[in-house]
């Protein structure tokens, strides 16, 4: 790491008034440019701590750039993570307080429910599906706290890898004679087609996210635990949304999910 504590407290401190305020902060990596992953996370926990100490509770955990070209965008060498919080879950069919973010996009994606504990490292894609009690069909919504969306590496893991809110559907369903891979999601924004993609733009399969989860929370002391919600990455582009927009997902066997943008 090349950051001290006092530079983690302080950026971890702003992204936290970047969300309350929900008012964007320029870049800050070239203040930095040594500044590492490690680094990022240690923010990025530095971050939940802050949240937590306010009351927050920790729900999961989300995958992101979970493709080649995200991850070039972003200059990542793999996927990343960041955490969810229970607070910021909203049932399908609600309104996304849009006064309360930036400029918040949507993705759409299949989420995991742990039945039990799962941690790394030589988790394989079999044993991380073992783990499961089921999969619903959800929305993540996005926003990044860096003005323009001008982040890079360091801005996208500190600021928990722009995790603003999530979107569960209503139907938990058996992972087991389910082809992860293949299964599709059809993204209509405003009655429209959005988006359609499967389940093979994640890393090969969502089985794969998951086990991929496993093993990289393990090489910084995480694990996955039993009733945990993890969100294994988009299966679609990020789709702006704006007030008065409506948004729904179907899925292969999960069924539909919705949003409407207040």
């Amino acid at each position: 790491m090349t950051l001290d504590q006092a530079t983690i407290a302080e950026l971890a401190s702003m992204y936290l008034h970047a969300e309350r305020d929900a008012v964007p902060v320029p870049p800050w990596r070239e203040r930095f440019p040594d500044v590492t992953e490690d680094d990022a996370y240690a923010i990025q926990s530095e971050l939940l701590r802050l949240h937590l100490a306010g009351g927050a509770t920790l729900a999961g955990w989300k995958a992101g750039a979970t493709n080649p070209g995200a991850q070039a965008n972003f200059g990542l060498r793999e996927a990343v993570y960041g955490r969810l919080l229970s607070e910021r879950r909203l049932s399908s069919g609600a309104t996304l307080p849009m006064a309360a973010l930036i400029h918040p996009r949507v993705e759409c994606e299949v989420a995991f429910v742990l039945a039990n504990d799962l941690s790394g490292p030589g988790v394989t894609p079999e044993n991380a599906l073992a783990a499961v009690q089921g999969m619903v069909a959800a929305f993540e919504i996005v926003d990044s706290r860096t003005a323009g969306w001008a982040a890079k590496m360091p801005e996208m893991i500190a600021d928990n890898v722009f995790q603003a809110r999530y979107v569960l559907g209503e139907r938990l369903v058996p992972v087991e004679g389910v082809d992860l891979a293949a299964l599709e999601v059809v993204l209509f924004r405003n009655g429209q087609e959005a988006a359609r993609a499967r389940g093979a733009s994640v890393l090969g399969s969502p089985a794969n996210a998951l086990a991929w989860m496993a093993n990289r929370l393990a090489a910084h002391g995480h694990a996955l635990r039993a009733g945990q919600v993890v969100l294994a990455g988009s299966l679609t582009p990020l789709v702006p949304c704006a007030p008065g927009d409506t948004f729904e997902a179907v899925f292969d066997h999960l069924g539909p999910v919705r949003l409407a943008c207040g």
